[in-house]
């Protein structure tokens, strides 16, 4: 018997229809509301609607902020908001896992021309640091695949990139889609490497107009600069914050040399390893204090002793003997063989961690079970401290991807979440919070001739399954071997040198 008016279903008592409400699909709900005016009111029930969230996407970062400390209770919030903007909000986390889920295609895909690498224009060049020829992630350290190097950051919502056509660099907000100028003058500036964290954006770079004259063609001094960038309101703002050389004593790099670094809020490190000098070389700096002085701007150290400010110093450093000692050295014969993955810094403690990857060089291994062991090692760094006495060494159970290019030592590892936490996977992303990841990796046979590669794939798992991305999207943001986001967003990097940013 059909409904009367009054027995419809949204005139039923409020418990009778919580209770009908709690057995439909979120997507379900919105599909209630084309039957009519009466059932359109119904389902815009903010009283309903945050039920739904919190029993069926309680890790969404939007339902989180409802359940903050200071709102225990998301009910008290209802009459905050008109019933359209509950709506606005449920139709938007329901929407995102749907295609996270069920579709796999994004909402929206936003696109940003990058600058050319290695190319020079109005005066700089982005030129990536060299990559490693071998590498013990691999069985029989033989690198499968490499990734060209990526001259964006990611960190949180926020992405820093080279903008091709405002010819800087630029701090995009996902979430709003505004850019910020970085006040960075790349002009006569080959940049090696940009990386933000800890809301520090931190740009490594050769001065064209500072060649070493005693190391010959081909050498540069290379400084670091850093930037804090801090919200203000809902913008945010991009400060210089100080400047430092990375090779201290007058070294020089050549564009052959090798070094990776890291950092946080307060210290800089950096792990060099100069081809020509056959110096090993890692050197922590104290970063903390903002600073007037430029050493780019300097290069005969006049001003130097003139400054007002604490312009950075070097507060540790570890020279070739002691990393041979630790076991940390790259070594070289007849070509590199390197061992470390990851270098991360602790200002809290004052440690170093560096990553090694263990158990390289066998062929026996079945590529789709190579999980290799990994050592870490906790170096010390502060003034007077004794290393050798200090030094710690773990063996956590983590599983790192394997070496592919230099962006590979900034993954971190592989969470609990990953769908291919083995040797075929190339990146991750996850949020933990939200209990989603991003797992980029491809699928490989073993042949007489060697590696046959089949196309990248991209993987979302969620807490309620795991979907594969449309490969058309994926090709969008899989050149490069590297992604990052979160669950609103996936950045990556397409074929035709441009910053891709797919909205869910």
């Amino acid at each position: 018997m059909a409904f009367t008016h009054h027995g419809d279903l949204p005139y039923l008592p409020q418990e009778l229809f919580q209770m009908i409400v709690r057995d439909l699909e979120p997507v379900d709900i919105v599909r209630c509301r084309r039957v009519s005016s009466a059932w359109y009111r119904a389902f815009t029930n903010p009283i309903s609607l945050i039920q739904i969230l919190k029993s069926s996407y309680p890790r969404a970062k939007e339902v989180r902020e409802l359940c903050q400390p200071d709102t225990p209770n998301a009910l008290q919030t209802v009459h905050g908001l008109s019933q359209d903007k509950w709506r606005a909000l449920f139709d938007t986390v329901v929407e995102r896992y749907h295609r996270l889920t069920s579709c796999g295609k994004p909402r929206s895909v936003q696109k940003f021309d990058l600058q050319e690498t290695n190319t020079a224009e109005n005066g700089c060049c982005y030129v990536a640091v060299e990559h490693w020829e071998t590498h013990t992630s691999h069985p029989g350290t033989k690198i499968d695949m490499l990734f060209g190097h990526t001259f964006w950051t990611y960190e949180e919502g926020l992405v820093v990139f080279p903008d091709k056509h405002e010819r800087s660099l630029v701090v995009l907000d996902l979430e709003t889609r505004l850019t910020y100028m970085v006040p960075f003058v790349i002009a006569n500036k080959n940049i090696r490497r940009i990386r933000l964290q800890d809301r520090l954006l931190v740009v490594e770079w050769a001065d064209e107009d500072q060649p070493d004259m005693w190391s010959g063609c081909g050498w540069y001094y290379h400084y670091a600069t850093s930037f804090e960038i801090n919200r203000v309101g809902r913008a945010w703002d991009v400060t210089l914050r100080n400047e430092w050389e990375m090779i201290p004593n007058g070294l020089s790099l050549g564009y052959s040399d090798r070094f990776f670094s890291t950092h946080n809020r307060r210290h800089y490190a950096i792990y060099t390893s100069l081809d020509s000098h056959t110096a090993h070389r890692l050197t922590i700096w104290d970063i903390s204090k903002p600073s007037e002085y430029r050493p780019s701007q300097d290069c005969m150290n006049q001003l130097e002793d003139t400054a007002t400010d604490a312009e950075p110093f070097i507060v540790f450093e570890y020279d070739y003997d002691a990393l041979d000692l630790m076991g940390l050295r790259m070594s070289r014969q007849g070509e590199w063989h390197i061992e470390i993955m990851r270098m991360d810094i602790d200002s809290s403690t004052s440690t170093v961690s560096i990553t090694q990857v263990m158990d390289g060089g066998r062929m026996d291994y079945n590529p789709l079970e190579y999980t290799p062991r990994t050592k870490v090692t906790c170096l010390p760094f502060r003034p007077g401290c004794s290393p050798l006495q200090e030094v710690q060494t773990v063996y956590p159970q983590t599983v790192y991807p394997p070496y592919r290019g230099n962006c590979s030592m900034e993954i971190p590892p592989w969470t609990a979440t990953s769908p291919w936490p083995c040797y075929w996977g190339i990146c991750e992303s996850t949020d933990e919070k939200a209990n989603v990841s991003f797992c980029l990796s491809y699928l490989s046979s073993r042949t007489q001739t060697g590696y046959e590669e089949d196309p990248l794939m991209v993987t979302i798992q969620t807490s309620q399954s795991i979907k594969t991305l449309n490969h058309e999207f994926a090709e969008e943001v899989s050149f490069k071997g590297k992604i990052c986001g979160d669950e609103r967003f996936l950045v990556g990097e397409n074929a035709q040198n441009q910053l891709v940013v797919l909205y869910f």
